[in-house]
């Protein structure tokens, strides 16, 4: 019984079937309704007592008009309460046209009443098993992160699971009687309406479908949704849609497919070859690259094996490579010429490494092949340079082990370069000859270390005996600073040693010839010009007297010349120019010489006073001026500094000239006649500098000294 009205839910009539007929020739059958106040068992459920008359005019008449006992003629009946949870539900009952003398039987009374009970508990417990399930459904839907819905044919909202919520960020209260579209990105809505009218036209077919939605917060989900049509199931009555949230796996695919991408466009975009090939020698994958370089179509290359593409007798060591990749899984780099389809060898460089899974199980080996051509061809001349020198050239580690030695080197030890590679120069047989030139070795090496230069005079040992040598040492500085490598030189000096010592000798004797015997000449012509005062020949005796006095001048200088050109040894470093121009000047008190104020620091060493000194003598010596004046100058840029020695003389011939300010060679016409300005030239050239000559526009000269500027590092 439910608002008001008697619901037959089972009825067995007298010949066994499910279905009455009434005096009026209607039919009561199961699942028909009556109003609950027609029957008796309204009494039954009102008293919540089993009802029961043999007669209903004798035992009951006041439910005697009742329509079900007035119209179907029911005279007898029996029947119980049946209760649910300790509610009314309805009631079990037996009824009869016929009437009872007697009315019913206590058993037969009992006997109903048992099966109502039995009845209440049927029904109380699917009562229970249902509320179960639906407790079980409630909580999957709760714990479950799809999200479960229903819409009706409109598209409408008609049931939402929690977990709509969380994907959603909108209550599900907010969601009933609203459109699935209205939560569907503007992009997808087209797609999605296509597929539900699909679905609408299909019922009990199942779609899957991928589409974006907007969140409350104004983000975009990814979900998969699969859908059914179950409108005509009087169960549901709607679309039942089953969505989850893939946004993360979206998104991992759009990462995979970015990072394919640009795998690809690498792969592409590489100037090199790049392959990849099976343990059998099957390839994987190739570039295009890799075609352009052979010149065989893709077809061909799947085709063919991996060693098909190498020189005959690169062959072997290219297959011992790919076998140290598969069996000891270890990278390899191998050289061997690369013969294209025109039967064109190219030197290559290839790199290869074990391919494999997430799992660690071999796929492949994947390489690079790379073209050394132009690497080969540098190296085919730096070796034909280096090896190709009378100087002796090397390559060192920075901690002094010998990496190359060129053929000069090593034939003049008599050796073969696997004598000297991999040994510290100190300890190379060159330098054995004794405790002096071993130091001199181990300091170069330390000196260059700190990333100086170093260079001095040694003695080593040769084949056929020693040889001084001028040794040096430079550095070679990396991009960052660190010194990467050590370049030992040497140049055989001993017959230059051997001349400069045979010059010193003939220089000491004819400079103390030349001045014993001048001195001589001058002392006669001395007592000559006593004799011959009053004399016409008093004029030869003066002139006399003038070139012994010149010829004395020029051996000093020329023994100033030995000694700071020929005999001198000296280290360059920074050098005062200040301090030097204030020294040269100071000897000159009675001339006017303009110095001016400078901070300048160059490379250079004592000589350079001797430079100076030759400069501004030179000015004083030939000027007609009864003041003489000399005016100095200084012009400085970050590598050089200039300084102009200015007189107001008459100047100086271009012979006098000839090279010095050039590099003109002298004859018998054009020479200089003293030694001064070749002392200057000399020492400038050990400095890296300069001497350059103009006329002054006053007719004097001006000579310009240019020197290295100390760096500020």
């Amino acid at each position: 019984m439910e608002d008001g009205e008697y619901h037959i839910e089972g009825l067995v009539g007298p010949d066994g079937v499910s279905a009455v007929e009434l005096p009026n020739g209607e039919t009561v059958t199961e699942g028909d309704t009556l109003p609950v106040e027609t029957t008796n068992c309204e009494r039954v459920v009102a008293t919540e007592q089993t009802l029961s008359f043999g007669n209903v005019e004798r035992d009951a008449p006041e439910l005697a008009e009742r329509s079900v006992n007035a119209d179907i003629g029911i005279t007898a009946y029996v029947g119980a309460p049946v209760t649910v949870g300790e509610e009314p539900y309805g009631t079990f009952c037996f009824y009869d046209r016929d009437s009872r003398n007697e009315g019913f039987s206590e058993w037969e009374v009992t006997f109903v009443e048992l099966l109502s009970n039995w009845v209440s508990n049927q029904l109380e417990r699917e009562e229970l098993m249902e509320r179960r399930r639906d407790r079980q459904l409630q909580s999957l839907l709760e714990q479950s992160s799809d999200r479960l819905s229903v819409l009706d044919d409109e598209w409408n909202y008609t049931f939402v699971s929690s977990a709509a919520t969380e994907m959603t960020g909108h209550d599900t209260d907010d969601l009933l009687g609203t459109s699935e579209l209205d939560y569907v990105h503007p992009d997808d809505r087209d797609t999605v309406e296509a597929t539900l009218e699909d679905i609408l036209d299909n019922p009990g077919e199942t779609y899957t479908f991928e589409y974006r939605i907007e969140t409350a917060e104004d983000d975009l989900r990814w979900v998969e949704a699969r859908a059914t049509n179950k409108l005509e199931d009087p169960t549901i009555e709607g679309i039942v849609i089953n969505a989850r949230d893939i946004t993360d796996r979206k998104r991992r695919e759009q990462q995979l497919q970015e990072e394919q991408a640009f795998t690809e466009s690498i792969f592409e975009a590489l100037p090199d070859v790049l392959y990849a090939f099976d343990e059998h020698g099957t390839f994987l994958r190739w570039n295009d690259r890799f075609s352009t370089v052979t010149g065989y179509d893709d077809e061909e290359i799947a085709s063919m094996q991996p060693v098909e593409f190498i020189a005959a007798q690169d062959k072997a060591d290219v297959a011992e490579a790919i076998s140290t990749v598969f069996v000891n899984d270890e990278p390899v780099t191998v050289e061997a010429d690369f013969v294209t389809k025109d039967g064109e060898r190219i030197p290559y460089e290839f790199t290869g490494a074990r391919m494999s899974d997430e799992s660690g199980k071999t796929l492949g080996l994947v390489g690079i092949g790379r073209d050394i051509s132009e690497r080969k061809e540098q190296q085919r001349r730096f070796e034909a340079v280096f090896n190709n020198t009378y100087q002796f050239t090397g390559l060192m580690d920075p901690d002094g082990t010998l990496l190359e030695a060129n053929k000069a080197a090593v034939e003049f030890g008599g050796l073969t370069r696997s004598d000297v590679i991999g040994t510290k120069l100190w300890n190379v047989y060159w330098f054995q000859v004794s405790d002096e030139a071993r130091e001199v070795a181990r300091e170069a090496v330390e000196t260059a270390q700190s990333g100086d230069f170093y260079r001095k005079q040694v003695t080593v040992q040769g084949e056929t005996g020693t040889e001084i040598i001028d040794f040096s040492v430079r550095p070679v500085v990396s991009e960052d600073g660190e010194v990467s490598l050590l370049i030992p030189e040497g140049r055989q000096i001993t017959a230059l040693k051997r001349r400069e010592r045979h010059l010193g000798v003939l220089h000491r004797f004819l400079r103390h010839n030349l001045r014993n015997k001048m001195t001589v000449i001058n002392g006669t012509a001395s007592l000559l010009a006593d004799e011959l005062a009053d004399s016409d020949l008093s004029k030869h005796v003066t002139q006399i007297e003038g070139a012994a006095s010149e010829l004395l001048e020029l051996s000093e200088t020329a023994n100033e010349l030995s000694r700071t050109v020929i005999e001198a040894e000296t280290d360059l470093g920074p050098v005062d120019l200040s301090g030097s121009l204030d020294r040269v000047v100071s000897e000159y008190p009675e001339a006017t010489i303009e110095v001016p104020d400078t901070d300048q620091m160059v490379v250079a060493d004592w000589r350079l006073d001797n430079v100076f000194e030759q400069l501004i003598e030179n000015a004083l010596e030939h000027t007609e001026a009864t003041a003489p004046t000399v005016e100095i100058t200084v012009d400085a840029t970050a590598e050089q500094v200039a300084v102009n020695v200015i007189d107001d003389g008459p100047g100086i011939p271009e012979t006098e000239l000839t090279g010095i300010v050039n590099n003109d060679q002298q004859t018998q016409l054009t020479h200089g006649s003293g030694f001064g300005l070749w002392l200057v030239r000399s020492v400038l050239d050990e400095y890296g500098g300069t001497l350059t000559y103009e006329q002054a526009p006053s007719g004097g000269s001006i000579f310009t000294v240019e020197l290295p500027a100390v760096s500020d590092q």
